[in-house]
């Protein structure tokens, strides 16, 4: 059986020091993995997975392009922050074996304090 396929790579895995860096108005984001098993240890099915990565396209800020936010006073985010994003949105790139995703920054949904706060629980 094929292990279904999420775009995000484990929080063990560490950001490469060496990464591209975005052009215009372009922001790099790491994603958040999935949950792969409950608190209670049961593993999830695939379909919970993707249900559970459909539902959640959060991310960090890793890097900005030099011209994010240039049309606005007071920029939506800045690298560190966590982010909500379209699931959709932008183009997803493997960077030393790390996934990540490379959106526009009028594509940012919202801003988080912290990750935790939307459930990814199931």
């Amino acid at each position: 059986m094929n292990k279904m396929e999420t775009w995000a790579t484990d929080d063990t895995i560490p950001t490469p020091k060496k990464l591209p860096q975005p052009v215009g108005y372009r922001i790099l984001i790491r994603p958040v993995p999935v949950v792969e098993k409950t608190k209670g240890g049961i593993i999830l099915t695939d379909k919970s997975r993707e249900d559970q990565s459909y539902l959640n396209s959060i991310g960090q800020v890793i890097v900005m392009g030099p011209e994010c936010y240039s049309d606005r006073k007071k920029p939506w985010c800045k690298v560190g922050d966590w982010i909500l994003y379209g699931r959709y949105a932008g183009a997803k790139i493997s960077v030393q074996n790390v996934k990540m995703v490379l959106i526009n920054d009028d594509e940012v949904l919202g801003t988080l304090e912290n990750p935790d706060i939307i459930s990814r629980n199931i």
